[in-house]
């Protein structure tokens, strides 16, 4: 398997975990903290989700 931008990788995994922590952080302060703590984890997990998905995407060898 070839890699597609394998420096943005730790970037990506970096950001999801400080969405997820906090996240986690959010939940815990009232009801409305909820409802953005689940927001917090779908912006801050989006760049991991498509750095996964240029993974199988991408045509090895060439930008056409």
């Amino acid at each position: 398997m070839h890699l597609v931008l394998p420096w943005f990788l730790p970037l990506a995994t970096l950001v999801a975990w400080l969405g997820l922590r906090t996240a986690r952080d959010l939940r815990a302060e009232s009801g409305a903290g909820r409802k953005n703590a689940v927001w917090m984890l779908v912006l801050m997990f989006f760049p991991l989700f498509v750095w996964l998905m240029a993974q199988f995407t991408t045509h090895p060898g060439g930008l056409s």
